[in-house]
């Protein structure tokens, strides 16, 4: 494996925009894709529209090959906006990271047995979004560190997309509950506020990996050149 050659330092405006932009569409877009269908249903009842809800409601696989394909056009887009030429590496590390991360999440979940019973259902939302947005993104931040032979980046990768995936995605369900949009009390409230939550995870998270990512590779590059 090489790291390509960078020829001047990174532009991180751009990437940083560019790398939030594809992370929404490529990664948010598809993890949250039900709820904004269950928004949509919501606002305007459309036969198309039920259907698709229906099917992902009742079977998780589309859902999961939805959330994959996102990953791998992720890796394609990040391989441009980095400049890291084996395109097919951040791919693997981008959909990799993302099967891992649900995974694992779902495994933890089940070990610790926790009885939410107690909670509020907002506050039981809250923390089943916070744990799935801290496994997903910390999983694909290793993941991307990982290809590139570089465990400073691996372990910075993943603790810094991870927290500020999880910062931005409470902040967000702190915002909408005070503006009234809380879990339990109707006008599909929970479908808003995951659906906007995962966005802004995916968003910031994006931009914080894009950006790690990019820096990384011309660390690397500098230090193979030396």
């Amino acid at each position: 494996m090489t790291i390509p050659e960078v020829q001047k330092s990174p532009d991180y405006f751009r990437i940083a925009w560019q790398s939030a932009l594809a992370a929404s569409l490529c990664l948010g877009l598809p993890a949250g894709l039900l709820f904004w269908l269950l928004v949509l249903q919501r606002l305007k009842p459309f036969g198309p529209v039920e259907r698709l809800v229906t099917i992902l409601q009742d079977n998780g696989i589309p859902e999961i090959i939805g959330v994959l394909i996102g990953a791998f056009g992720w890796g394609i887009i990040l391989s441009r906006i980095s400049r890291y030429r084996p395109w097919w590496w951040l791919v693997t590390a981008s959909m990799l990271g993302v099967y891992l991360g649900r995974r694992l999440f779902w495994i933890i979940y089940a070990w610790i047995n926790f009885d939410f019973s107690g909670l509020p259902v907002h506050m039981v939302l809250a923390i089943h979004l916070s744990g799935l947005v801290l496994s997903v993104t910390f999983c694909t931040g290793l993941t991307h560190g990982l290809i590139l032979r570089n465990w400073k980046a691996a372990m910075t990768l993943a603790s810094i997309t991870c927290l500020v995936s999880v910062l931005a995605s409470f902040a967000a369900f702190f915002i909408l509950d005070r503006m009234g949009i809380r879990v339990g009390m109707g006008n599909a409230a929970m479908p808003k506020v995951t659906a906007v939550c995962t966005m802004v995870a995916a968003m910031s998270g994006g931009m914080v990996l894009g950006m790690g990512f990019s820096y990384f590779v011309k660390t690397n590059w500098s230090t193979d050149s030396a």
